[in-house]
């Protein structure tokens, strides 16, 4: 151990403590003890103690400096301590040490690197990979000494104090070791990991990825590099050569220049095989020495390779994870396919815990639907409850129980129609091939008679489909209006987890018709695109086209009622008999949202007056909203009365809150329940009137014109190509398609009013539970589960401290917001 006699240690030291020499040095001793030189050397090193580091701020009177660190200014903390550090002298025994090592070979007659070595740096729990300051290819008592001094800085600067307190990390008492090491002049060099950092879920692959020159602008992300991809358990490599630019290299008086990569080098690979396979090798012998996997950086000079440092990779599962006597044998297959457009990134626990529920609900009578007995149902239940899951904050689809359940329904193998029902992009590896056939195997046997009478059954339910979807709108729109009149604020905590399970049973229990029509325009769709193909186009963008412009047109459908509203309004502001209406709502977005946020307040004063009533029933017997009076300004052509601008004005102003009030739940992502709407920024709103006003692209006739124009001369085309039979077929087809297509849009949009009504209610429950200082925010009710909500309004709940919940997994996923997605498979 050092003491105050010595404050260097290097390989020779008979132990090295992080808490003493720091996380880089300590994994330099042991990789140093690890490879003996034959296959892979370590360049030379030694190290500069924390005890070092203790001295000199107990020299120079600096505790009290290092301790005042502003959570709130951490630039300026850091700033005032790197000039109270460099500012300082280093004590006289620490700079005669130094000095007798850098003056005896090997280090005499070389550049060294000066790097940071942190004392819970590259430890298996926390990374600060690339925070801490390094320096190459000093020379120089003095070079190096001031180089010791701002590594020291480093562990005070503002991204490392901001890391640290997002990881709950102390922020005092910090202390820094410092490792100068003999710099290879490689002529190539890079990182390789033991366990592929991207395919966390393989364990056969070793990553490698190369550059020419130094290592630098790699570990930097500023170079290209050549990737290849070694097989643990075959030894093959796939090699992914880039084209090379640039490289890092030694400048002509020592530190780090970027030069050109030779034009007939730039897209030759780096590594030849033999030398990725020994890094390879060598990568898989330390994960073993080393018990975990390695994030490794090596160089090569003079056809031999050196080990530069080595740190355990922390985002990878543990290797007992491989060991399938402790997750199981069991494959789980999870993949995004399309369901990533409905819930792009990171998901909200509340919206996940939702969505999955409406899942095992709404396919629980899918399947009873489609003729699998109840007792079968109730057997897979579990599956039903997992077809989704939540990776890193990521919906994905649980593909494996997707395919056990819709494969009982008794029509022979549906996986296929299942497959392209959602969009699913990639086939199955043979490992799951297999464990699909075993599904297949096991799932109930039915009789022809029972096949065919579900098939007749579900034609039968095609057959009346408008008659399907009328009745499901009626017990829509019945709970629908409701829950609009009702004031989900004035509501206690009970009240509101009640209307949450009304509208569970009496709208979500009854949502299998969508699942009808969506088999209805899978069969027609599908039928009119290989129609199409075959007899209408040469190409399959053509093809595309094609169907599309066919499809187009359609009237009725409500998903286009918002736009076409946003453009009679924009039609009525550029219109006007004056100028002076279309200056205004263009040059005056400030007043435009000032006026809009006044009316909004009137009209939600109105409708919170309301009413106490029996609370038995929820749609009768919650209280409820009273309907706004009429107004002068609720028609846009309403004669202006003395002041016409300002009359003018404020029926512009009505029209879009009677917009917000009709479709303000719309937001961007709208099946994530923790958006913003349209309600929480109607500057979105006048933004897109305003677009509409300034290209006077407004008149819904000319749209529609337009729509009915395209579709016309689609249906020229068949007309002019297909043979009178061939166009009856095809026009029986197309009808189908297209009513199954307009259904569907208006389906689709009922379920965006549905999740507008649960994000209103959510929020007021957010709401209840920050009056009882339960939640810090409205918001935050966004980190709780739907079963945590109920559990704990019901009194079963086996943690109350909500507060300290949301704060864990608000920490959660931060990180996942900040770090990479996980791929689509």
């Amino acid at each position: 151990m050092a003491s105050k006699e010595s404050f260097v240690v290097d390989v020779t030291s008979d132990t090295c403590e992080s808490s003493l020499v720091g996380g880089k040095a300590k994994n330099l001793w042991r990789l140093s003890g690890l490879v003996d030189g034959t296959c892979a050397r370590v360049p030379a090193w030694f190290c500069i103690t924390t005890e070092a580091f203790s001295c000199f701020v107990q020299e120079n009177c600096l505790s009290h400096t290092l301790l005042r660190v502003n959570s709130e200014k951490l630039s300026t903390s850091a700033e005032r301590i790197e000039s109270a550090i460099m500012k300082a002298d280093l004590p006289a025994m620490l700079r005669q040490q130094i000095k007798s090592r850098l003056s005896v070979p090997p280090f005499r007659d070389s550049y060294v690197a000066v790097r940071s070595s942190g004392t819970d740096e590259d430890s298996a729990s926390h990374s600060f990979a690339g925070q801490f300051e390094t320096f190459l290819f000093q020379r120089g008592l003095d070079a190096v000494l001031e180089c010791v001094k701002r590594c020291w800085c480093s562990c005070f600067s503002e991204r490392v104090m901001s890391h640290r307190m997002e990881c709950g990390m102390s922020t005092v008492d910090l202390k820094m070791a410092v490792v100068v090491q003999v710099m290879v002049n490689s002529t190539s060099s890079g990182v390789s990991f033991s366990r592929h950092p991207l395919k966390p879920l393989s364990s056969d692959c070793v990553l490698v990825e190369a550059v020419y020159g130094l290592g630098e602008g790699l570990v930097g992300g500023e170079l290209v590099a050549d990737r290849y991809e070694v097989s643990r358990s075959d030894g093959k490599v796939v090699t992914e050569v880039e084209k090379k630019v640039e490289m890092m290299v030694c400048g002509e008086g020592g530190g780090v220049v970027k030069v050109p990569v030779p034009l007939e080098r730039q897209r030759e690979a780096v590594l030849q095989p033999d030398q990725v396979t020994h890094i390879g090798r060598l990568l898989q012998d330390l994960e073993e020495r080393l018990g975990t996997p390695q994030d490794f950086e090596w160089a090569y000079e003079g056809g031999d390779l050196y080990c530069l440092q080595t740190r355990p990779v922390v985002t990878l599962p543990p290797s007992c994870f491989f060991d399938l006597s402790v997750p199981g044998k069991v494959a789980s297959l999870w993949d995004n396919s399309n369901i990533v457009e409905s819930y792009s990134g990171v998901t909200s626990p509340l919206t996940f815990s939702f969505v999955s529920y409406a899942y095992e609900q709404v396919y629980t009578l899918t399947l009873l639907a489609a003729g699998v007995p109840a007792s079968v149902v109730k057997g897979y239940k579990l599956h039903l409850q997992n077809m989704l899951g939540l990776v890193r904050g990521n919906v994905y689809y649980n593909l494996m129980n997707w395919y056990r359940c819709l494969m009982c329904i008794p029509v022979g193998d549906t996986s296929k129609f299942m497959e392209t029902m959602m969009g699913v992009k990639q086939g199955l590896d043979p490992e799951l091939e297999a464990q699909l056939g075993r599904i297949k195997d096991s799932t109930p046997k039915y009789s022809l008679w029972t096949k065919v009478a579900v098939v007749a059954g579900m034609l039968h339910k095609i057959y009346r489909i408008d008659s399907l979807v009328d009745g499901f709108f009626q017990n829509f729109n019945k709970h629908y209006s409701r829950a609009l009149d009702t004031d989900f604020y004035s509501l206690s905590l009970t009240e509101q987890v009640d209307y949450v399970r009304h509208l569970y049973q009496d709208v979500l229990g009854h949502w299998e018709v969508p699942i009808y029509n969506d088999t209805y325009v899978m069969l027609f769709f599908g039928l009119v695109k290989k129609l199409v193909s075959k007899y209408l186009a040469g190409s399959p963008d053509e093809a595309t086209a094609l169907q599309n412009d066919l499809l187009c047109g359609q009237g009725d459908v409500e998903s286009t009622e918002p736009t076409k509203m946003l453009m009679k309004i924009a039609e009525y502001v550029d219109t006007w008999e004056y100028e002076g209406l279309r200056t205004w709502f263009l040059s005056c977005k400030g007043e435009v949202l000032c006026l809009l946020g006044e009316e909004v307040a009137r009209v939600n004063a109105t409708r919170h007056k309301a009413t106490s009533v029996s609370l038995h029933t929820p749609g009768s017997g919650l209280r409820q909203r009273k309907k706004p009076s009429s107004s002068p300004a609720s028609d846009l052509s309403a004669t202006p009365p003395q002041d016409a601008l300002w009359q003018a004005k404020m029926n512009t102003i009505a029209a879009i809150q009677r917009f917000l009030n009709k479709y303000g739940f719309r937001c961007i992502n709208e099946l994530k329940l923790e958006e913003s709407t349209l309600h929480d920024d109607p500057g979105f709103v006048v933004d897109m009137v305003a677009g509409y006003v300034r290209t006077r692209s407004y008149s819904v006739a000319d749209m529609e014109k337009r729509e009915l124009e395209i579709r016309g001369k689609a249906e020229g085309v068949v007309k002019s190509t297909l043979r009178w039979p061939q166009r009856v077929l095809f026009n029986w087809v197309l009808f189908h398609a297209r009513r199954a297509v307009k259904h569907r849009e208006n389906l689709r949009f009922s379920r965006t009013k549905l999740f507008g009504v649960f994000r209103t209610l959510f929020r007021a429950i957010g709401h209840n539970l920050v009056q009882l200082h339960l939640l810090k925010d409205r918001q935050d009710v966004f980190y709780l589960t739907v079963e945590e909500i109920c559990a704990f309004v019901d009194g079963r709940a086996v943690s109350t401290d909500l507060t300290g919940l949301v704060e864990l997994r608000r920490r959660e996923y931060d990180e996942y917001r900040k770090g990479l997605s996980p791929p689509e498979r």
